[in-house]
């Protein structure tokens, strides 16, 4: 399944998930940042969320900031009791760009079972954490999506549900980014050419390589190459990210 086919994994309209991702990108405030995630994340179906963003200041030592939608109780045992140093979840993310569900087994393996089962105590124990690294590594975040109810035991709607849980957390990177780290050095706003747009759009959309090549009557390594170059003015790993910030730099509005 392409990670950007919207429709098929939130049960939304292309115009609906449009929006969504318009909401949270468009967030001018981390209060109105909050309140967008936290309803975006309801629509694809989770409850809460939390992201925390690392980047580096000008000595070179690392800057943590964090946005959490978790019950406050829930947020100040966790951080009364260290549970940072011993939560599988971060160590994926901070090393991993791979999405990662939630199970019994990763905190088995872990040691951190009792974590775990505290977590489902406070409504946050079922769900799945997204990393979202930029492409030169300098900035990061990890974004998790959780609920009170376990994931579905179908493969395909696991599937769906990080599909979208991938895009949400692209977005929510560049929105909160742009909230929290305005005192980093702003880069130009990139050109995309006429075909690169198409592409990204059609990406957007939810169609492969091989479908825009069909739509757009190009070959398929030529819609490849012209998303790859898309990556790099984008200065982006994937194509989640690339269209995340497209939108936010309006170059899909």
């Amino acid at each position: 399944m392409d990670s950007w086919s919207f429709k098929m994994s939130t049960g939304l309209s292309l115009n609906s998930t449009i929006d969504l991702m318009a909401m949270v990108l468009d967030a001018k405030t981390e209060q109105e940042f909050l309140s967008t995630m936290t309803a975006a994340s309801q629509k694809i179906g989770f409850e809460r969320f939390l992201i925390g963003t690392q980047w580096y200041d000008d000595n070179g030592t690392p800057v943590h900031k964090i946005a959490s939608g978790y019950p406050s109780e829930w947020q100040r045992i966790y951080a009364e009791r260290q549970y940072i140093a011993l939560d599988p979840t971060i160590g994926h993310c901070q090393t991993s760009t791979e999405a990662l569900v939630w199970t019994e087994d990763l905190f088995e393996s872990a040691g951190t079972l009792d974590l775990l089962e505290e977590a489902k105590s406070h409504g946050v124990g079922f769900g799945l954490s997204v990393p979202v690294h930029e492409a030169r590594g300098v900035v990061k975040s990890m974004i998790s999506l959780v609920r009170d109810k376990p994931l579905t035991d179908d493969p395909r709607e696991t599937e769906q549900l990080l599909a979208a849980g991938k895009v949400l957390a692209s977005c929510a990177h560049f929105a909160y980014r742009g909230l929290i780290a305005s005192e980093m050095a702003s880069t130009p706003k990139p050109t995309l050419s006429s075909q690169e747009t198409l592409c990204l759009r059609w990406v957007a959309m939810g169609k492969t390589s091989a479908e825009i090549g069909q739509i757009m009557s190009i070959a398929e390594p030529t819609v490849v190459f012209h998303i790859k170059h898309v990556m790099e003015k984008l200065d982006v790993k994937n194509r989640s990210q690339a269209i995340a910030v497209a939108f936010r730099l309006g170059l899909l509005a």
